[in-house]
């Protein structure tokens, strides 16, 4: 994302910017300003602005230190890990191509959920070696368990702390 641009301003801290008719933090107007000026064109959908920000579908609170799923994402996950789960499809015998776009989904989030990592192990130990992306792969008793047990703590957390500490001091 070369074109996005972060910065952090006090909530008090905003101007007028007359194009969008609205107020932004000041360092935002200024960096549009200078792209008025250097004729680099943007649009008001892109220019965000708040106390949470989304970022690639995760919200990023730079107050709390945090960086989560939204609600909504967050239950898209947990259907996807009962949906992979679920035997009442009469088989659990999933594609790889199944396996390889879930292990792609859970991956992403693990941006917000790092210490779930290993929730994947059994999968990849059992897509180790296979190319047919058709053949199915039948989902065992090991794989279901670590995937219960990413649920469990996705459906507890609410993200990443990048900073857990309150207070700085000497």
């Amino acid at each position: 994302y070369v074109d996005d641009d972060y910065s952090f301003a006090l909530h008090r801290d905003v101007e007028w910017y007359q194009p969008y008719g609205k107020y932004l933090p000041t360092p935002q107007v200024r960096l549009l300003l200078c792209w008025d000026e250097l004729g680099i064109p943007h649009e008001p959908a892109k220019q965000l602005a708040g106390p949470v920000l989304p970022v690639i579908g995760f919200l990023v609170d730079p107050n709390r230190m945090t960086v989560s799923l939204p609600e909504e994402g967050k239950q898209k996950l947990i259907q996807a890990l009962d949906d992979f789960c679920d035997p009442a499809s009469g088989s659990r015998r999933r594609s790889l191509a199944t396996f390889q776009a879930f292990a792609g989904y859970a991956n992403w989030a693990f941006n917000v959920y790092p210490l779930l990592k290993p929730a994947l192990s059994c999968m990849y130990n059992k897509m180790n070696g296979k190319s047919n992306r058709h053949a199915g792969i039948y989902v065992n008793a090991a794989i279901m368990r670590d995937l219960k047990w990413m649920r469990q703590h996705v459906s507890r957390s609410d993200g990443v702390h990048i900073l857990a500490a309150n207070a700085w001091s000497p």
